[in-house]
């Protein structure tokens, strides 16, 4: 058990959700992060756990046992993903299926998982990430495109049926970052994607950080439901 605020960051063992771990850490929050690989963070304050988020059984041990563990989930950002880039005409259904599991079904049951230990605290805040490859109908995203429009929507809908109970559910849409999904984009794609933005660089850990942090917030109690795009207008 913890007198500590405890935040679930899904895929911290890399990129943006390890950025993410680190924030929280720097904080003084308790963190229970998540990865399909090892931990590449350790402390007192961190837990890891190797999951598929794809695989509900797994999710369903993992949350109970935070839940079980540390007595509380007050912060739940679901930041775990896959981006296959191909054509539609040349993806196959077995990849569609795939991320779609990962990406919308993973997030699914996160937050259903993680929304039962809220409503017993009649607090909580859902923060699902999602891309400017939705907005914008990236070609060659879709069936990455159609994962994340799924998560958007469905944390509209969970943002309603939470709300009642004191949980808010929003969504961070992010541009260009520097991770390991980007680097398997073309040239032409990234330099596509920059022509987008509104400003002429990359989404910084800081960028998301703050958005982050501001939709986590206990004064941040009336806002849900909303998407947040950074660096980037669809």
């Amino acid at each position: 058990m913890t007198d500590q605020a405890v935040v679930v960051v899904t895929g911290s063992s890399r990129g943006v959700g390890r950025g993410l771990a680190e924030f929280f850490l720097s904080e003084g929050y308790v963190v229970a992060g998540c990865s399909r690989g090892q931990a590449t963070l350790s402390g007192s304050r961190y837990d890891h756990s190797i999951i598929d988020v794809g695989d509900e059984h797994q999710v369903h041990r993992w949350i109970s046992g935070i839940a079980k563990a540390r007595g509380r989930i007050d912060i739940v950002i679901n930041n775990a993903s896959v981006g296959p880039s191909s054509l539609a005409l040349v993806t196959s259904t077995d990849v569609a299926e795939s991320t779609l599991r990962t990406n919308f079904l993973g997030t699914f049951s996160i937050c259903r998982e993680s929304a039962k230990i809220m409503i017993r605290q009649r607090f909580g805040r859902i923060i699902n990430i999602s891309s400017m490859a939705v907005g914008l109908h990236m070609p060659g995203a879709s069936a990455y495109v159609a994962s994340k429009s799924a998560v958007e929507d469905f944390t509209k809908v969970l943002a309603k049926e939470l709300g009642p109970s004191g949980i808010t559910c929003n969504v961070i849409a992010l541009s260009l970052v520097d991770t390991d999904m980007m680097d398997s984009l073309k040239h032409e794609v990234v330099e596509k994607y920059m022509q987008s933005l509104v400003f002429n660089r990359k989404t910084e850990m800081k960028d998301i950080c703050n958005a982050v942090e501001f939709f986590a917030s206990p004064s941040s109690s009336y806002i849900t439901g909303q998407i947040l795009r950074l660096g980037f207008v669809d």
